[in-house]
């Protein structure tokens, strides 16, 4: 009817013709699945049986009931199926139940008029009259033929008989079969017993001999093999072993050689004859298997230690042949002590008292094994008879009493052991100057180095020292100046500059200084200084008096210490003026080009 309305709506707006759209022309009011509504609001243009939107609550069981949110759907004139108006389902996914109620509820599901003994919850479904507070004893509320719960014992091994441990099953009028009330089957697990017969006679072992005992056994339809209620032909003297049931009269074998000794015994017997007895009772050693017959010897090794000594005939007890130390020849080598089978050898040797292997004092004669005796030895040159640790002597040539590794000659003699001990030796190293002490060991001599510039002065002292001298001291003692760090050596000089002109006169000797000269000394010339006393003055030059001043003088000439500037007033350097009384001529006419020369000089 919906989709009739929109319809009519569209031809009255829009005069559109069903089917008759313009060629080429799209129209706006197109419907797809031609259910009256037009695409641009149909919300499912595919399906003629949906074209509106509305809000419903997902009903997934179909009881009519949802749960969840609320949710858009597509629909026609109906809801949707599978959904609901509410939202009130508390088992969405069981559509026999919706409906919350308070506390535990019990039902008869199964209408068998018996009420669940387990609650059914609290979500229930629309019957009110189906559901009570009250539990009951339905053990199985979804099968009407069920409702009883008994312990019952099954027939599990199929023999027709039931046993075993309990179980708990569901039942109703009729118990299941293969079941019962009660424990019938003596062997539960093994179809071949399930009933107790009573027997008289046992034959445990086997043997088909019989002894009385009464009881019963789990079995089957027959008592099984070894159990009777009769004898039989034979009475069994022990039922715990198969291989005897007679009773035998024998001797005890103690040491189970084959032969007994002592009195007759009642046996229950087997065969063969039971271990530790004996038919016959010859035994001449019963307690030692390796013995039971007398044989007659001629020697005799009575330690039997391989030795021997000449004895009178006798008799022996013995098994298949003569024991050790026994023989019917004369036999050899000689024993020294028979009664002992350590000892059968003599010795010759020297009391060890410290067991160090070296004797001392007198040989003695001893009679021992093919070891020596402990307490002697094959030698009697021992240094030190009551100490096992030394035996030997040692002659030594150095000592290091210190253990420092140096050593001083010091000869003598030790007694020791397999090795010296420490600080004695033949090899020498060093002189160690004081071997009471392990901090030193080398002598060196030393000058006291007061400014400590590594030079001493005085007099020499020794020190025993690590390999270097204290501090303080020098291994030097030639220090000029023993109160001045700078200076420790003298150094010899070849020319001097006194006034420090830097040009020097020849002045040899030496001076107490450094590492270097120090100023004015050295030991190459510079220049050849005319006054040592006056910086201003170094250079010696030859000068002629120049009385009338004219820069030229006359002889004679004289030498003077000046410097090297102008001459002094009233000397010249040239000394060839023809007239020094008149200060216009100073040259020869007839020399003009030496005038002119000077002159410009």
């Amino acid at each position: 009817m919906m989709r009739w309305m929109w319809l009519a709506l569209a031809l009255a707006l829009g005069g559109v013709q069903l089917g008759c759209d313009e060629p080429g022309v799209e129209s706006t009011n197109k419907d797809s699945d031609r259910d009256g509504v037009p695409d641009s609001e149909d919300c499912d243009d595919t399906s003629r049986l949906a074209w509106r939107r509305v809000e419903a609550f997902r009903d997934e069981d179909k009881d009519g009931h949802g749960s969840g949110t609320l949710q858009w759907f597509c629909a026609g004139d109906n809801p949707p199926s599978g959904t609901s108006a509410t939202a009130d389902d508390c088992a969405p996914q069981d559509a026999t139940r919706w409906r919350r109620v308070e506390g535990n509820h019990y039902t008869d599901a199964d209408r068998d008029g018996v009420v669940s003994a387990v609650p059914a919850g609290t979500c229930l479904g629309p019957d009110v009259s189906a559901y009570t507070q009250t539990p009951g004893t339905d053990c199985d509320d979804a099968n009407p033929q069920l409702w009883r719960l008994l312990s019952l014992y099954k027939d599990g091994d199929k023999d027709g008989y039931e046993g075993g441990e309990p179980v708990q099953l569901c039942v109703g009028n009729t118990i299941p079969a293969g079941h019962s009330g009660a424990s019938r089957d003596c062997a539960p697990t093994d179809p071949a017993r399930y009933q107790l017969m009573t027997y008289s006679y046992r034959d445990a072992d086997g043997d088909g001999a019989t002894v009385p005992a009464n009881g019963q056994v789990c079995t089957g339809s027959l008592l099984p093999p070894g159990y009777s209620t009769s004898s039989g032909s034979r009475v069994d003297c022990d039922d715990t072993r198969a291989d005897r049931w007679e009773t035998a009269y024998l001797y005890r074998d103690t040491d189970g050689d084959g032969i007994g000794r002592g009195p007759l015994e009642a046996r229950c017997a087997t065969t063969p004859m039971e271990s530790g007895y004996s038919s016959s009772g010859t035994d001449c050693a019963p307690e030692d298997r390796t013995l039971w017959a007398m044989r007659d010897y001629s020697s005799r090794d009575e330690d039997k230690d391989g030795f021997w000594k000449a004895t009178p005939w006798g008799q022996v007890c013995s098994g298949t042949a003569l024991p050790a130390g026994y023989s019917t020849s004369w036999a050899s080598p000689v024993d020294c002590d028979d009664t002992n089978a350590a000892a059968h050898t003599s010795w010759s040797l020297y009391p060890d008292t410290d067991n160090d292997g070296v004797g001392a004092g007198s040989s003695v004669t001893l009679c021992a094994g093919t070891t020596r005796p402990a307490g002697y030895a094959a030698t009697g040159n021992d240094c030190d008879p009551e100490d096992d640790t030394r035996w030997v002597n040692f002659t030594y040539q150095y000592r290091d009493a210190d253990a420092d590794t140096y050593t001083v000659a010091s000869s003598g003699s030790l007694c020791i052991g397999a090795t010296p001990p420490p600080g004695y030796t033949n090899t020498g190293k060093g002189n160690d100057c004081d071997d009471t002490r392990a901090d030193v060991y080398q002598g060196l001599q030393g000058y006291v180095d007061e400014d400590g510039d590594g030079v001493g002065t005085g007099t020499a002292s020794t020190f025993c020292t690590a390999g270097a001298l204290p501090a303080g001291q020098s291994a030097k003692g030639t220090d000029c100046a023993p109160t001045d760090a700078s200076s420790w050596q003298s150094l010899t000089f070849q020319y001097v500059d006194a006034d420090g002109d830097g040009r020097t006169v020849p002045a040899s000797g030496q001076v107490c200084t450094g590492s270097t000269l120090p100023a004015p000394y050295a030991t190459k010339a510079n220049g050849n200084d005319c006054d040592e006393t006056n910086p201003a003055l170094f250079l010696w030059r030859v000068l002629y008096p120049d009385k009338d001043g004219d820069g030229v003088g006359v002889p004679p000439r004289v030498v003077m210490c000046l410097d090297d500037g102008p001459p002094p007033p009233g000397y010249s350097i040239y000394g060839f003026d023809p007239d020094d009384s008149k200060p216009g001529v100073a040259f020869p006419p007839e020399e003009p080009e030496l005038e002119a020369l000077l002159l410009n000089d």
